[in-house]
């Protein structure tokens, strides 16, 4: 089994000599064998391990999987840490929220010895298991990929030596070096549908077809690769996409001629968390031929056809009232419409031209604070080389800003509430193409 794990690790180019590695133990079968099968091989590669393990706390004996746990890493001389995760708190669904504490702390112990990774157990029955799991409650290509041998979990990353090694592999190794488990009840409860998947339906697919996990993990390399290359595709989409301030625009003529295999890539890049169903009723509001409409698509997001083009915007950026807030310098401040404002001074030219939606103010010429506001009626802003004043709606009217957009659109204004800029449409004299001085002010919407 040590020679399928080398060739795991090298085939997916897991480890690199000098490496300093996480290990994920849980105390079970699978991570205790991972452990001993990463000591056995840390003076050959040069690697340093780090033992973590997370108590979750859910029963009356998980003390003695951590206690175990912390024996092996000291009997190994691996440094160990351990987080127990508070108990009696309704957290909603417990799964969910126990793994992404996991990965928190393990990102956090990850920081603590400059690790460059985290090992997990997963193994090749975890991976069968979750793409028969995938089938039953998703029906995308990318939901078939399951569990990849290399990737990033909550910005962890993390690597699987074990996930072309089956469950069975991992018990004969355990009792042929003598490695020490804990088996948790859990894990063969039948209240579980993945548990059921794993006492039901992963055997007889192994007694038809005893090479099926590897015809799976196969599988789910090519469905990686043409993910990575459909990714790359969507790269090319973006440049027809213009991010606005309260969200994204696109041409309509340009988006309906779009692959629809791109486009449902495209559109779930823009609004991560997209529903089946409101990716479906999105595809068909694109399709037609109405000029002027409004699709509301959950999750306080909004479609809005106008001037021949898609926003992508939310409620909050296109319903919400009056709002000021006043900025500070060389701080981050958050717009009660999502967008984060910096201002800074003394920058330079290179940090303006590095974002479109900045500009320089002569420090001179304003009065201090600056503050962020949207439209109010009877708004009006003196313009750069032009003489007058002009009207901020008539303004957005023929940038074509949609209707639902200019309520909530930022304009910067001093302590006299004179409009300076409004942020992707139009500057005042008071805007500067590069910094004049030490003492000009950089702002910069994000």
């Amino acid at each position: 089994m040590k020679k399928k794990v080398i060739a795991t690790i090298q085939k997916y180019q897991m480890l690199k000599p000098g490496m300093t590695i996480v290990v994920a133990a849980s105390g079970g079968v699978d991570s205790m064998v991972l452990l001993h099968v990463l000591s056995e091989m840390k003076d050959v590669v040069g690697l340093t391990l780090v033992v973590a393990h997370v108590d979750h706390a859910r029963r009356a004996d998980s003390g003695l999987d951590a206690r175990l746990v912390r024996q092996v890493a000291k009997a190994y001389g691996f440094a160990y840490e351990e987080m127990v995760l508070p108990s009696g708190e309704n957290r909603g669904n417990f799964h969910a929220y126990a793994r992404t504490e996991r990965y928190l702390f393990f990102q956090r112990v990850a920081v603590l010895y400059g690790a460059a990774a985290v090992a997990t157990a997963h193994h090749g029955n975890d991976h069968l298991e979750t793409v028969v799991d995938r089938i039953t409650r998703s029906d995308t290509p990318a939901s078939l990929i399951g569990i990849q041998p290399n990737g990033f979990v909550d910005g962890v990353a993390v690597i699987r030596p074990l996930i072309e090694i089956t469950k069975e592999a991992l018990y004969a190794y355990a009792q042929a070096y003598a490695v020490s488990w804990r088996e948790d009840p859990s894990n063969v409860a039948d209240c579980y549908m993945r548990n059921r998947i794993r006492k039901a339906i992963v055997p007889k697919l192994l007694e038809e077809r005893n090479d099926v996990l590897v015809h799976v993990r196969n599988l789910s390399d090519a469905l990686a690769s043409d993910e990575a290359y459909f990714a790359m595709q969507v790269d090319e989409l973006m440049s027809h996409v213009t991010s606005s301030l309260t969200g994204y625009e696109m041409a309509l003529s340009w988006l309906r001629q779009v692959h629809p295999s791109l486009k449902r890539r495209l559109l779930t890049r823009l609004i991560p968390g997209l529903s089946k169903g409101a990716l479906q009723d999105l595809m068909h509001f694109i399709a037609q031929a109405h000029t002027t409409a409004r699709l509301d698509i959950g999750d306080q997001k909004v479609a809005r056809k106008a001037y021949g083009a898609l926003y992508l915007t939310t409620k909050q950026s296109t319903e919400r009232g009056f709002y000021e807030v006043s900025l500070v310098m060389d701080e981050q401040v958050k717009l009660p419409t999502g967008e984060k404002v910096f201002l800074f001074q003394g920058m330079s030219e290179k940090s303006e031209k590095s974002n479109a939606q900045a500009t320089y103010l002569c420090y001179n010429k304003i009065r201090l604070p600056l503050k962020v506001r949207n439209r109010k009626s009877g708004d009006r802003i003196q313009l750069l080389n032009q003489k007058g004043h002009a009207k901020v709606k008539q303004i957005m009217i023929d940038a074509k800003v949609p209707v639902e957009q200019r309520a909530a659109w930022p304009i910067v204004v001093d302590q006299d509430d004179t409009i300076l800029w409004i942020p992707g449409l139009k500057k005042s004299p008071t805007c500067l193409e590069k910094a004049g001085s030490s003492d000009d002010i950089l702002i910069v919407f994000q």
